[in-house]
Parts: structure tokens; C-alpha cells; sequence
């Protein structure tokens, strides 16, 4: 019995040393650890697919308020005149500016802007303060950049901006007046009802804008008549990949063809055009801007069409003189503007309007101001002061 366990044991152990190394290997004793095999034609396991779900998309939207205002000292004479010759003076809200924006899906948003303003002085009604809508309409990124310099698009529809005011208030201190386009009613209003479609092009050499729209404005009641205003405006930046001055140098072109209906309602319509171009620069140190434009309306006073082409000269500056020595400095400034214009070509009428005054920035968000605006009337034989006013001008967005 003993030799055979010796026997058996002396088998066991002759066995396990005629085994190879690699064999050996396989071996494994109770453990928690996986067996080991030391294949060196084993392929890696492959990588498994993400299979993390996208984030759900999420609707959001977002705030913003832009208000100013002023104290006003009017001093012409027509102000006079109606206050026992003594010069006017009030506190005003200028505007009132509050807008929701939102994306509600992807490559679709929305904006809605109110306008609260003072009515005219004489409504019968109430001549407080109002809230209209000055902005509303849903926006679809229909056309992505494939890269950094690439082209996109936007479209919008609802109630719009018009082809050239907004664009133009990039440079010109809203707050202060009205664009020159807008306050000699070349192009009479901001907003319209209709739709547009918007291009960044490649390169950062710029915008091109085209509208269509009702043509009323948003001021009156949406036109009802079967005719529509296009528009196009080009927003070029050809100094854009530079890092000077002149780096936001823009050259705008931009026209607008329209009709409005006639006494009846077969007739051909009248003609309501206007074009121009704007040449203007944007930076914290020096903001200046120089336009020509002109507007040519049909009317039938009587029994015969007549057309009226108005037209437009105006320029300004505005000058941070300590941010040039130091980005950091302090930020006043002084800002220039005239403009000449004619109603009607055909005569040697026109006004003008010129603007000075100094400025201080407070704060990134809020400003202050005193400027002095003359708006004046001239002709062949009369030189008569329209309006004249001092004003202390301020504005906060937030």
C-alpha cells in the first residue's frame, strides 16, 4: 500500500515537469483573480459604441431692458410763444425698451421687444405714457458655418427690423436722437411687418439683409393694400481681420422699392423708394459715420401723379479722447453730428439739424449726456429757427 502511493505521487510529479512554460502559465489556483492567458495573437476586445444619450434639448429664454430720457430746455420761439415767451423745459422717458428672447427648439427662436413712449402732446384720449410692440417674430438658423469663416443664415418672420435703422444705431448714440435716416423719415420707421432673411459672409467680410414687408411701419396700422416693400442692405467689413483702428470700418449700401396703393384700388400704385449708402466705423475710441441717401415718393394731389425726390447729407463723430493713451481710462467723450436735408429737390428749401455735446460713460451700461440740438429751416429768403433745446440726456441697460 505505501509503494503504490509512493508510486502514484513519483507519476504526478514526473507529469507536471514535462509540462511547457506557456502551459504552465494556464494554471491557476483558487483565486478572485481571472486566469491569465498568455496569447500573444489575442486581439484587444473592441471598444464599445457610446451609447450615452444626447441631452435632451431644453427651451430657455432670457431679459433685457434698454431705457432713456432726458431734461429738456427748449429755447426757439415757437416754445416761447406758447409759454409767455419764456423758454420750455420738461423730464422725459424717451423710450422704454424691454425684450424676452428664447430659443423654443433647436435652430428656432423668438423676440419680443415693447416700446413705451410719450403720445403726442393733443391726444384726445390720454397723453401719457404708452407700451406698444416694436419687435416680434420667430427666428429659424437654417444655414450653419461648416467652419469658423464659413457662411450662415437666419430667417425671421413676424414683425421685423427694417433694412437699414437698426443697423445704423450700431454707430449712432440712439440715446441722444434719432438716426438721420430715420429722423428725416428717409427711411420712416425701425420695424415693419413682414420677413426677412439675413447672410454673415465667409471671411468676416460682412452682412447682407433682405426684407419684405407691409411698408406702413409699426407705428400706424399694418398696410392692407396688395402691395409689398423690398429691401436690401450689404453690411461690408473689409478691414475686419485687422487689429487697428479701422478694424469695424463698414460700407453699407442699401435700397428700398415699394409701392402704395392709389385712389383706387385698380391703380398701378405709387412709387415709395429710397436708397443710400453708409460708410462708419464702431470702435471705443473713435466712432464716426458719413451718409448719403435720398427718398422719391408719388402723391396725386389733384388729378396728376407728381414725384418728390428728398435728400440726405449727414456726418458725425464721437471721440473718447483718454482711451487712447489708456483702455482703461476714463471714458468721456465728446460727439458731433450735422445734417442737411431737402424735402424736394426741385427747390432750394431744406433743414438742418446740428448736434453737440459731451458724454461720459459711468459704467459699461449706463451713460450720461448734454448736448445741444438746432434744427433749423432754410430757403431762398427766410432763415427761421425750427427748435432749439438744450438737453441732459442719460441711459442704463441692464
Amino acid at each position: 500500500m505505501t509503494n503504490r502511493l509512493i508510486r502514484t505521487l513519483a507519476f504526478v510529479l514526473a507529469s507536471a515537469a514535462t509540462l511547457s512554460p506557456a502551459a504552465a502559465q494556464t494554471l491557476s489556483f483558487a483565486s478572485s483573480s481571472p486566469v491569465v492567458t498568455a496569447d500573444s495573437n489575442a486581439k484587444p476586445a473592441a471598444a464599445k459604441p457610446d451609447s450615452a444619450p444626447k441631452p435632451e434639448f431644453k427651451p430657455s429664454w432670457s431679459f433685457n431692458a434698454w431705457l432713456f430720457g432726458a431734461y429738456s430746455y427748449q429755447t426757439d420761439s415757437a416754445a416761447k410763444a406758447v409759454n409767455g415767451n419764456h423758454p420750455s423745459s420738461k423730464f422725459s422717458v424717451d423710450r422704454a425698451y424691454l425684450t424676452f428672447k428664447g430659443q423654443v427648439a433647436p435652430n428656432f427662436g423668438f423676440r419680443v421687444t415693447t416700446d413705451v413712449k410719450t403720445l403726442p402732446a393733443g391726444n384726445t384720449v390720454y397723453n401719457g405714457l404708452i407700451v406698444r410692440l416694436k419687435y416680434a417674430y420667430m427666428q429659424w438658423d437654417y444655414l450653419h458655418a461648416a467652419e469658423a469663416n464659413g457662411l450662415s443664415a437666419w430667417a425671421r418672420i413676424g414683425q421685423i427690423h427694417t433694412v437699414v435703422i437698426d443697423d445704423q444705431e450700431r454707430f449712432w448714440p440712439r440715446w441722444l436722437q434719432k438716426t438721420a435716416v430715420e429722423y428725416w423719415a428717409i427711411q420712416p420707421s425701425s420695424a415693419d411687418q413682414g420677413a426677412a432673411t439675413n447672410f454673415t459672409l465667409p471671411n468676416k467680410w460682412g452682412q447682407a439683409y433682405l426684407t419684405v414687408g407691409n411698408g406702413g411701419g409699426y407705428e400706424t396700422a399694418a398696410d392692407a393694400d396688395r402691395f409689398k416693400d423690398v429691401a436690401l442692405r450689404f453690411s461690408l467689413t473689409p478691414l475686419a481681420k485687422s487689429t487697428g483702428l479701422l478694424k469695424s470700418l463698414t460700407v453699407t449700401p442699401w435700397f428700398q422699392i415699394g409701392r402704395s396703393q392709389g385712389a383706387a384700388t385698380n391703380h398701378p400704385g405709387l412709387e415709395n423708394n429710397a436708397g443710400g449708402i453708409f460708410v462708419g466705423n464702431n470702435d471705443a475710441r473713435l466712432t464716426f459715420g458719413a451718409e448719403y441717401a435720398k427718398r422719391q415718393v408719388q402723391t396725386i394731389p389733384t388729378t396728376t401723379t407728381v414725384t418728390t425726390t428728398g435728400e440726405l447729407y449727414d456726418g458725425f463723430v464721437q471721440i473718447r479722447p483718454m482711451l487712447f493713451k489708456d483702455p482703461k481710462g476714463v471714458p468721456w467723450g465728446v460727439v458731433l453730428r450735422y445734417d442737411r436735408f431737402k424735402a424736394n429737390t426741385a427747390n432750394s428749401a431744406n433743414r438742418t439739424l446740428l448736434l453737440a455735446g459731451v458724454f461720459i460713460d459711468v459704467a459699461k451700461s449706463s451713460s450720461f449726456g448734454l448736448s445741444y440740438q438746432d434744427d433749423q429751416g432754410h430757403s431762398a429768403t427766410t432763415l427761421a429757427p425750427e427748435k432749439s433745446i438744450w438737453q441732459l440726456n442719460w441711459q442704463v441697460t441692464f
